[in-house]
C-alpha cells in the first residue's frame, strides 16, 4: 500500500539526482519478494562479507587516504587480489530481495498506464500537477509488479529531475538506505496521521513495530552501504 512520498536529498550521490522514496506499506503487495542477505562473492569463489573488503581496504598501501569500496572505491578482493565483477543479481540479493531475471521483465502496457493515470484523476502522484509519466514504485528488477497499487503517475519535474526509490515504513532496517532518513519520527508522525483518520488498522500495526523497535536491534539488509 502506498502511505506517503519522502524527499531524499541528492548532493550525497556523487552529483546524482535527489530521489523521491515511495513509503509502502507492506511492499510484498507490491510484488517485493525479500530474501535473507547474501554476501557477495568473487570470481575465485571468496565470500566477500563486508568485513573481508574492509580488511582489503585497510590492506591497501594508502590507508586510511584511499578511497574506501563503501564510498564507491574499487573493491579488490583480499583473496586473490583481483577485482571481482559484482553482477547485478549479487547487488540484488545482498540487499535482501529476490531478483527477477531481465528475460521475465514485462514493460507496462498501455492499458495499465491509463488505469494508473485515470485512478488520480490525471494527476501526479507527489503534487498534483498533470502527470505525464508512470512508473513502478517497486522497480521490476526487485519484482515490482505492473498491477495498480504499484504504478506511480508522474508529472515532468518528478519524473526527470529525480530518482526513485522505496522503503516500507513497516521494515526499519530498509531506512537505512536512504540519506537523512530516520524511521522513527516518521513513523510515528505517519500513526499519528492515521489515528486522526481513524484508520484502526494501520496504527495499530505501526504501534506494534514502534512498540518492537525499542526492543530488538534490528538485522541490517545495506551492510554494503555508509551510513550516515
Amino acid at each position: 500500500m502506498y502511505v506517503t512520498t519522502y524527499f531524499e536529498e541528492g548532493d550525497h550521490h556523487h552529483n546524482r539526482k535527489p530521489h523521491l522514496v515511495f513509503v509502502l506499506a507492506n511492499a510484498e503487495s507490491h510484488g517485493l519478494g525479500r530474501i535473507e542477505p547474501e554476501p557477495y562473492t568473487c570470481d575465485c569463489g571468496a565470500e566477500l562479507t563486508p568485513e573481508t573488503l574492509d580488511a582489503g581496504d585497510e590492506g591497501k598501501a594508502s590507508w586510511p587516504n584511499c578511497k574506501s569500496w563503501r564510498n564507491g572505491g574499487q573493491k579488490r578482493c583480499p583473496e586473490c587480489g583481483e577485482y571481482p565483477s559484482i553482477d547485478r543479481e549479487q547487488h540484488i540479493r545482498a540487499r535482501g530481495y529476490r531478483p527477477t531475471p531481465k528475460s521475465k521483465i514485462k514493460q507496462v502496457t498501455a492499458k495499465q498506464r491509463d488505469d494508473a493515470v485515470e485512478k488520480t484523476d490525471g494527476q501526479c502522484l507527489v503534487c498534483g500537477e498533470e502527470a505525464s509519466y508512470v512508473v513502478r514504485m517497486v522497480p521490476p528488477r526487485y519484482g515490482g509488479s505492473r498491477e495498480l497499487e504499484n504504478l506511480a503517475p508522474l508529472c515532468n519535474h518528478h519524473y526527470e529531475d529525480y530518482g526513485h526509490m522505496f522503503a516500507d515504513i513497516l521494515v526499519p532496517p530498509e531506512w537505512n538506505k536512504i540519506y537523512g532518513a530516520e524511521w522513527r519520527p516518521l513513523a510515528t508522525e505517519l500513526r499519528d496521521q492515521f489515528d486522526e483518520m481513524g484508520v484502526d488498522r494501520i496504527v495499530e500495526t505501526l504501534n506494534q513495530v514502534l512498540a518492537a523497535d525499542e526492543e530488538q536491534e534490528w538485522d541490517d539488509p545495506f551492510l554494503y552501504q555508509n551510513h550516515h
